[in-house]
């Protein structure tokens, strides 16, 4: 039997898969709008895609703020000390660019003197000077940015999965909503 903190808590679980799915959403939207022409619907997939980036901004602070308060339960004894660095290392880079992805997108459109709203409910208010130069360099960093998304998303999930069905030792369900197995 796993002891009563082999689970992530439910808020850890709904902060992961929340922003799980919006970063999928970001990466689709971002596909979608580099086949489009300028356009209303490029306009509102952008607009939508800005929206997800700043929801996964926010989520991430919070839930950054709830791991720093509420330890995650222990890693299985089968995993090797490379195996534990490489985890926590591939979490923290997690962490760091789905903050640095929407800081950067957010200056280069700020920077630009385009205007960022969230879902059509508001006006983010800009706090970057304009400034063409530095639109371009965060522009270009959130362009190579999405290869470091990509392959820490396939790293992440590569790693989950190798453990859920090479290695079998339940870490999945950690994370798995539902009860814990017996």
């Amino acid at each position: 039997m796993q002891p009563s903190t082999y689970k992530y808590t439910t808020f850890a679980m709904l902060f992961h898969w929340f922003i799980a799915v919006a970063v999928v959403l970001t990466i689709a939207l971002a596909l979608y709008l580099d086949g489009l022409d300028l356009g209303p619907a490029k306009s509102q997939a952008l607009s939508i895609h800005k929206s997800v980036g700043i929801a996964i901004f926010v989520f991430t602070w919070l839930r950054l703020v709830w791991r720093l308060t509420h330890r995650p339960p222990a890693l299985p004894n089968t995993m090797t000390s490379l195996q534990r660095i490489a985890a926590t290392a591939t979490h923290s880079c997690l962490y760091a660019i789905t903050i640095a992805m929407p800081i950067t997108g957010y200056i280069s459109v700020a920077a630009r003197g385009r205007e960022t709203t969230f879902f059509e409910l508001f006006v983010v208010p800009s706090w970057v000077p304009l400034d063409r130069a530095l639109s371009n360099l965060t522009e270009t960093a959130h362009r190579y940015g999405q290869y470091a998304v990509y392959a820490l998303v396939a790293l992440h999930v590569a790693a989950a999965l190798y453990h859920q069905f090479v290695v079998r030792d339940g870490l999945l369900r950690r994370m798995w909503p539902g009860r814990s197995p017996d």
